[in-house]
């Protein structure tokens, strides 16, 4: 007879070794392009910010621990994305930068809005619902910034379309040469459409989380320095003179959608 729960493990050790392989194989294709290698880095430079302030930070108010309990959110949902890409799962890894928006949305918000940390926590699933919903929150930053043309909802709204929902415009992320692929497989234009993204969106992210931080903190703002000097450089590289520099004054560059 037929072991049915060691034939399972064996395919679920060998489904674990092909996402292995199919890592390799990732970041061998990264290393050999310098545009990939320097977006993977910026991901990497905006972990380690993160990391500093949600693990290293001593927090000096209720609000503060807040905001890194919400960095520490951005910061999973990236390491997973991470994972997923790396291994082949683009279209799931796509999912996870739409948590990134979604949350670092709330972030800048937030931190506009210093009042609203204290309504958005007790907040019951209406008030939130009518307060701080995606759509809540992409308007009032649009409003901020002088938006009209809703590049934050189009941002949201591309992801959703192609990765979080299911819709037929969304197979492309789980097909190759026409034809579907179940599990992981490897795909050098979707690695790489998925690292601009994640650079972009996560990149700017920890800039807005990172965009004041309560008390002296020397060894922070040194980080936080080195991270702004590291996505400044990365900014004006590939998106050229019109990019927007980030600083180390509270508040957030505008330009981004």
């Amino acid at each position: 007879m037929v072991d049915q729960g060691a034939a399972a493990k064996d395919n679920l050790t060998s489904l674990h070794d092909h996402e292995e392989s199919i890592r390799i194989e990732s970041l061998a294709i990264i290393a050999r392009r310098a545009d990939l290698t320097d977006h993977l880095a910026l991901v990497q430079e905006a972990m380690n910010v993160i990391w500093a302030f949600t693990q290293e930070h001593v927090h000096n108010s209720d609000d503060e621990l807040t905001f890194q309990l919400l960095g520490i959110r951005l910061f999973n949902a990236a390491a997973v994305s991470i994972k997923l890409a790396l291994a082949g799962y683009y279209q799931k890894a796509f999912v996870h930068v739409r948590g990134i928006l979604e949350t670092y949305f709330l972030v800048d918000y937030l931190r506009s809005n210093p009042a609203k940390v204290a309504v958005w926590k007790k907040a019951d699933k209406r008030q939130r619902a009518r307060e701080f919903s995606p759509m809540k929150i992409r308007d009032e930053l649009d409003k901020r910034s002088g938006y009209v043309e809703g590049a934050r909802k189009a941002a949201y709204d591309l992801i959703s379309e192609n990765a979080s929902h299911a819709t037929y415009r969304g197979f492309h992320l789980t097909t190759q040469g026409g034809l579907g692929k179940i599990g992981p497989f490897i795909d050098e234009l979707k690695l790489q459409a998925w690292l601009e993204e994640m650079a972009k969106r996560f990149g700017h992210a920890a800039i807005v989380l990172l965009s004041d931080f309560e008390g002296q903190d020397h060894k922070l703002d040194l980080t936080r320095g080195h991270y702004l000097n590291v996505m400044n450089e990365w900014g004006r590289k590939y998106y050229g003179p019109s990019f927007p520099k980030a600083t180390s004054q509270a508040g957030t560059p505008e330009g981004e959608g």
